[in-house]
């Protein structure tokens, strides 16, 4: 790979300000500069122009703002909008506006980019390490990756909890992306992510590159950090098992139930330990219980409602 060949787009949704410029120094501390920037402001109140001009003479950026907000209301479309923007690169990665790269990630990228035919690649992926509001890192997730994988593979590991995912460690293939309809949407893009590296991933592989690393950040003002909206949250992850479900033949093989099981669980945890009390929650777990199982058996509900008000263990 020729290092003037420019391959990549780094693509930023921006809404937040607040981790803006660390996301921006940290570009411009990438070993290798063989990247352009594509920065789509989604209305935000907080203009991130007096730090973008910082940045202008080390970075190669493309900015646009838009008149409208998307992202409130559908964050998949101004994530459809922001890819609008990119020009030749035949590779995207959409680093959300609080998250940072490690130095060597477009350096990695490259070279993994020399095994694209011999393996199929439609995916790059990072390994991701969680960072809190002041960037100390809270947990490296450090799995056991391998190099290459279905996306079925891939995705058994994350329901089991042995693999992670989100937004910005995945580096996708944009036509693959744009040919098989762009980002799937659900509600809050809750599961976006996963669904959509699936699908992209599908007759391909995807690729681990182990040595770069992404740092999420648990600020407390993402999706991700947001308890209160469990309810949004279960219903985007009924559709995202509907659409398993319906889109099975993406898969080298059908999905068990044991995949639909860790799937299910998931869910679970989240009503236990994360998201607030809310009865309706257990409402949308039987419909989801349904979804992944077609059971009717309404018992393991009523447990999960009574340890989530502490009743029993």
């Amino acid at each position: 790979m020729k290092k003037n060949i420019i391959n990549l787009a780094i693509i930023i949704p921006y809404f937040k300000i607040s981790y803006f410029e660390d996301v921006l120094f940290a570009l411009s501390k990438q070993t290798n500069q063989n990247f352009n920037l594509y920065i789509g402001n989604d209305n935000s109140p907080n203009s991130p122009y007096e730090i973008i001009k910082k940045f202008g003479t080390q970075l190669n950026i493309t900015y646009k703002k838009f008149d409208i907000n998307l992202g409130e209301k559908d964050l998949v479309s101004q994530w459809h909008r922001c890819l609008d923007m990119v020009k030749f690169e035949e590779w995207v990665l959409f680093l959300p506006d609080d998250d940072i790269i490690s130095e060597n990630v477009i350096d990695e990228f490259y070279k993994g980019l020399n095994f694209q035919n011999s393996y199929q690649i439609k995916i790059f992926r990072l390994p991701i390490s969680i960072i809190d509001k002041n960037s100390n890192i809270i947990d490296d997730l450090n799995f056991n990756d391998p190099l290459i994988e279905t996306n079925l593979d891939y995705y058994q590991r994350v329901v089991r909890g042995e693999a992670g995912g989100s937004l910005g460690d995945n580096i996708f293939h944009k036509k693959t992306l744009l040919k098989r309809g762009g980002f799937v949407n659900f509600p809050k893009a809750w599961g976006s992510d996963h669904a959509t590296v699936l699908q992209v991933a599908s007759g391909g592989t995807i690729y681990f590159l182990s040595k770069a690393r992404l740092y999420f950040r648990m600020s407390g003002e993402n999706i991700s950090s947001d308890i209160s909206d469990g309810l949004i949250k279960l219903d985007a992850r009924i559709k995202f098992a509907k659409w398993i479900k319906s889109n099975e033949t993406i898969f080298p093989k059908k999905p068990n139930i044991d995949f639909y099981k860790y799937f299910y669980w998931k869910a679970e945890y989240y009503i236990l330990n994360k998201w607030k009390f809310d009865i309706r929650l257990f409402k949308k777990l039987f419909e989801l219980r349904y979804v992944c199982f077609q059971s009717n058996n309404i018992f393991p509900i009523i447990k999960i409602f009574l340890k989530k008000l502490k009743v029993i263990k």
